[in-house]
């Protein structure tokens, strides 16, 4: 199964981007510090961009930004941006502190490039960065972006199981067994070194991913810039990895996070995830260009996810017969099967809950919903789909910003034996 991409002409979607744990902000401030105090002190934030693809034209735009974030004297002289940066070239990696002057891309300089290609799709890659970036950065507070197409935690539906995720070290690519089966992804990596349209290539499953993140040590947040990754299933998966995620559980537009703001918010102290998310929904709903796509964006609180599971599992124990006979027509979708027939539903789950759920139970059922969302969903009136094409409006009532999995007779077997080995699928509907 190939990733979504980010919407521009003609409305291709992207995903993108990670993962966190513990917070520690060890360092008191220094009374005269010249520095806005709402701003946290030695926090290093790494941003992973898996750009080996048809989102090569992006990336000098979102650096750019970046870079123009960095120049705020509000920020710590021991903060840090840490990119790692596979395009059509070698990959590489860049620092930016506050005192970078560089206004573009082309004028910085790479603290370490790669002597070869590698498959950034790779989760040891991934972990390999982090490494990286946590022992020449070291902070109080570690935040991660991923940047890139996704797909949430869709299975594959390439019969020939062509791509299979590198298991070496160094990220290249290797020959792993044709058995080998992908369940969920984020990133692609074309091995091409191009800007293919196509979206053929390496993905890399999120439960490999939590797993590298774990081993270096969590993360305190992760900002999927990608596609489709703000829902349960995959926020389950992470809840080990990382306090907060930050994401759409839609198709996000081409250009992505609005860098500039979003740097200031990611480096603020206690009120970063709200400041994260107004960012991203502010740009989308007063800039112009994006304005014209609109965005639904949300934040999660993992810490709270396995309560909610278990409050959730004897919900759909009861209603699984209503479920399997659920439709779309009726309910806040975020990805439309029965007019594509490619990736499943992604019916928001307050939707369905407030379909299936009495008045009063849904209400009591909003009550718990509201322990995990670090953030609730913000959405402009509509936001862009490139499927159906068109924009989709969005109703309040229904909108929570996560997205959940149904599993319909209509889908792909592949879909539901996936659902069904994930943690979330696992314990709320199968054991």
């Amino acid at each position: 199964m190939m990733g979504l991409h980010r919407v521009i002409q003609p409305v291709v979607t992207m995903s993108l981007l990670v993962v966190t744990v513990v917070f520690l902000y060890g360092c008191s401030k220094d009374e005269d510090s010249p520095y806005d105090p709402n701003y946290a002190e030695r926090r290093t934030v790494m941003v992973y961009m898996v750009a080996e693809n048809s989102l090569n034209g992006n990336v000098a735009a979102d650096v750019n930004e970046m870079l123009e974030g960095m120049r705020d004297n509000a920020l710590y002289e021991s903060d840090r941006l840490v990119i790692y940066l596979d395009d059509v070239g070698k990959p590489r990696i860049y620092e930016m502190n506050r005192s970078t002057s560089s206004q573009k891309l082309s004028d910085l300089t790479p603290v370490k490039t790669y002597d070869e290609d590698v498959n950034s799709a790779s989760p040891q890659q991934l972990g390999s960065f982090i490494a990286y970036a946590k022992s020449h950065y070291p902070a109080d507070s570690y935040g991660l972006v991923l940047w890139s197409h996704a797909s949430g935690w869709i299975p594959f539906s390439d019969s020939s199981d062509r791509r299979q995720v590198a298991q070496i070290g160094n990220g290249s690519v290797s020959n792993a067994s044709s058995s080998y089966r992908r369940r969920y992804s984020f990133g692609l990596d074309n091995e091409k070194n191009t800007s293919s349209k196509g979206v053929g290539g390496y993905e890399m499953d999120i439960d490999e991913m939590v797993q590298v993140i774990q081993e270096q040590g969590g993360v305190d947040f992760i900002l999927f810039d990608a596609c489709l990754m703000q829902s349960v299933e995959v926020a389950y998966e992470l809840r080990h990895a990382t306090q907060y995620i930050v994401a759409s559980p839609a198709e996000i537009p081409y250009f992505g996070a609005e860098y500039a703001s979003m740097v200031k918010a990611m480096f603020r102290k206690n009120d970063y995830v709200q400041q994260m998310v107004s960012a991203y929904y502010n740009a989308y709903s007063t800039l112009p260009m994006r304005n014209m796509y609109g965005s639904v964006i949300s934040a999660i609180k993992t810490s709270e996810l396995e309560s909610f599971a278990a409050y959730m599992r004897p919900i759909l124990k009861v209603h699984q017969e209503t479920l399997s006979q659920f439709t779309s027509n009726s309910t806040l979708n975020y990805f439309h099967y029965d007019q594509w027939g490619y990736y499943p539903d992604a019916f928001d789950i307050q939707g369905v809950m407030k379909r299936i759920l009495t008045e009063s139970d849904f209400n009591t059922w909003k009550e718990q919903l509201a322990k995990i969302m670090a953030v609730p969903c913000m959405h402009t009136p509509s936001w862009y789909s490139a499927y159906p094409s068109s924009m989709i409006p969005v109703d309040d009532s229904e909108c929570s910003g996560v997205s959940m999995y149904i599993p319909l007779e209509k889908y792909s077997s592949s879909y539901n034996n996936a659902y069904y080995q994930m943690e979330w699928g696992k314990f709320v509907w199968k054991e």
